[in-house]
């Protein structure tokens, strides 16, 4: 099974909607001309900038052209019943069961458990998953437990060592770990929220964070408090999976071009 992990798109409307709508539509046709095709996408938060409707209704025109399943979950950009209210009856987002107005739901695969998890908070810049639905977790893990499982949602878990996001991080983690830790390891965790490509293990699976089809944040390791981005080329992950093995590939979309020659 191949699944592309995409994130933080960032559509808006107004003077600055030009650059990121053009550069979700590069990634998405990227998708797209993959050969094998994917057999689903996943868009792991920060669909648009500021949670309007109007954002939410040109981010619904862009999806359309994915010709996979595609799956989106709210980070800390997004207003989730607002998503809901524009996405909901396009297949691409599920109200929670349990708390109306979040969005977390399982899609299920042949060979694939997926969670697709809501870690946004409103008027917040760092996530949390919350009670509710960790319970719905731990018990959606306990069913079918043979069949891998990804766990997908927007902040990390763990610092990235980056001091400016660092500051928002998912503030319920110990929690999660506690709870993961019950359970088999997870085929990968995928996260977005940080606007460049990481991994990490955490609760015993792999953690990888897509880069942004829209800009990156520079790499600072160095402790400085203020965040900036850098003009580095925009990507998305490909996730491979057969049975127990998981391979992630890293695909840029800018500065791509076909392959030259034979080898």
């Amino acid at each position: 099974m191949l699944l592309a992990h995409l994130s933080d798109t960032h559509i808006t409307a107004g003077i600055l909607a030009g650059t990121p709508a053009e550069r979700c539509y590069q990634a998405f046709k990227r998708v797209n001309a993959l050969d094998p095709k994917p057999d689903c996408a996943v868009i792991t938060g920060d669909l648009v900038d500021r949670g309007e409707h109007t954002e939410y209704e040109s981010a619904l025109q862009l999806l359309r052209m994915l010709d996979i399943p595609v799956h989106v979950i709210p980070g800390n950009h997004d207003h989730a019943p607002r998503m809901l209210e524009v996405l909901s009856d396009s297949g691409f987002v599920r109200e929670a069961a349990a708390e109306a107005g979040r969005c977390y739901y399982r899609v299920d695969y042949p060979r694939l458990r997926l969670f697709c998890c809501d870690s946004s908070v409103p008027g917040h810049h760092s996530g949390e998953l919350g009670s509710t639905q960790l319970a719905w977790l731990d018990s959606e893990l306990r069913r079918d437990p043979d069949t891998p499982a990804i766990l997908a949602m927007h902040h990390h878990p763990v610092p990235s060592g980056i001091a400016a996001m660092d500051r928002g991080v998912l503030s319920d983690a110990p929690a999660l770990e506690g709870l993961l830790l019950n359970h088999p390891p997870l085929t990968r965790i995928l996260i977005g929220h940080l606007h460049r490509p990481m991994a990490a293990m955490f609760a015993g699976s792999l953690l990888v964070s897509a880069p942004s089809t829209y800009r990156q944040v520079f790499l600072d390791l160095g402790g400085g408090q203020k965040g900036a981005f850098v003009d580095e080329p925009t990507g998305v992950l490909l996730h491979s999976l057969a049975g127990a093995t998981a391979v992630t590939h890293v695909l840029p979309v800018q500065h791509s071009g076909p392959p030259i020659g034979d080898f």
